[in-house]
C-alpha cells in the first residue's frame, strides 16, 4: 500500500513539475491506420481484396492483412491517424518522464469490448504480460514477431553483461484508470509511441485468448475497437460497427478474399 502511494505521488510530481499529459483533443470518428495497412484502406461502401488465411490475433503473427484487419477490429492504448500523427485510442493521455523511461496511460473510463465488459487496467496489463512474460498464463507458445522486432526480447533474457535484452522492464497497474510502462532504457517519445500504436499491441479479451485456436474463422472474436466481425465466410469478411466502442462508427468494411 506504501508503494502505491509513492508511485501515484510520483506520477502527480511529474505533472507538476512541466511533464504534462498528451490529452484527447480528437473529435472525429477514428479510423484505424498503421505502417501495415499502407494505401490497403478500404473505402466506404467499396471491398478490398485480402488473403482468406487471416489470423486474428495480432501479436502471434506478421502477416500484413491479418494485422490490417485487426487494426480495425481491435484497439491499443494508441494509434495512428491517417497523416501518421499519434491519437489517443484506448488511453485518453498520457506522460512521459523526462528520461524517457516511463510512460502513463490514463484509461478511458468508458473503454469496453464489444460484449460490454469493461477494459480494465489488469486487462491492459494482462495483455502486456502476454507478449512480454514466458511465464504469463496467456503467453503460450507463439513466437510475438513484433514484439521481438521492436522490444528486442522477453523478460528474464540477458546479454552477455549480465543486462536486460528487452526495451521493457515491466507494465504495471498504478490505480484504476492508469498504467505505467517502465523501460530499462530510453526510448524517444515518438518512436516508442509509434511502437505502442502497431496493431500486434492491441487489446484483446483475456478469456478469449484462453481458449485455443483463437483469432481464426471458428473462434468467438470479440473486438476492443470500432468494428466487430458480422460475417466471414468463403466469400470474404464483413466488419460492422460495435456498438459498445468508446467513437462509434456508421460505416460497415467489406473485405474479399483475392
Amino acid at each position: 500500500m506504501k508503494k502505491q502511494i509513492l508511485l501515484t505521488s510520483w506520477i502527480l510530481l511529474l505533472l507538476i513539475t512541466g511533464c504534462q499529459p498528451k490529452q484527447d483533443d480528437s473529435t472525429s470518428t477514428p479510423t484505424p491506420v498503421s505502417s501495415t495497412q499502407a494505401e490497403a484502406t478500404p473505402e466506404a461502401g467499396k471491398s478490398l481484396a485480402i488473403n482468406p488465411n487471416i489470423l486474428l490475433d495480432p501479436a502471434v503473427t506478421d502477416d500484413t492483412d491479418s494485422l490490417l484487419v485487426s487494426s480495425y477490429v481491435y484497439e491499443g492504448l494508441v494509434r495512428l491517424d491517417t497523416s501518421g500523427n499519434i491519437q489517443p485510442a484506448l488511453a485518453s493521455s498520457w506522460i512521459v518522464s523526462d528520461d524517457q523511461l516511463d510512460y502513463i496511460f490514463e484509461i478511458r473510463s468508458n473503454a469496453a469490448f464489444s460484449d460490454g465488459t469493461p477494459i480494465t487496467t489488469d486487462i491492459i496489463v494482462d495483455n502486456f504480460n502476454r507478449w512480454f512474460d514466458p511465464q504469463s498464463p496467456l503467453h503460450g507458445d507463439g513466437n510475438y514477431p513484433t514484439w521481438l522486432e521492436k522490444f528486442i526480447a522477453f523478460n528474464g533474457e540477458r546479454d552477455a553483461d549480465d543486462r536486460a535484452k528487452s526495451l521493457v522492464d515491466g507494465i504495471q497497474k498504478v490505480d484504476i484508470n492508469t498504467v505505467l510502462i517502465h523501460l530499462s532504457r530510453p526510448v524517444p517519445e515518438a518512436e516508442m509511441l509509434e511502437y505502442v500504436a502497431h496493431p500486434a499491441f492491441a487489446i484483446l479479451h483475456p478469456d478469449s485468448l484462453s481458449s485455443s485456436g483463437y483469432g481464426t474463422k471458428d473462434s468467438d472474436i470479440i473486438s476492443s475497437g470500432a468494428y466487430i466481425v458480422s460475417s466471414w465466410d468463403d466469400s470474404g469478411l464483413t466488419l460492422s460497427p460495435n456498438p459498445n466502442y468508446w467513437n462509434p462508427v456508421s460505416e460497415s468494411i467489406e473485405f474479399v478474399w483475392k
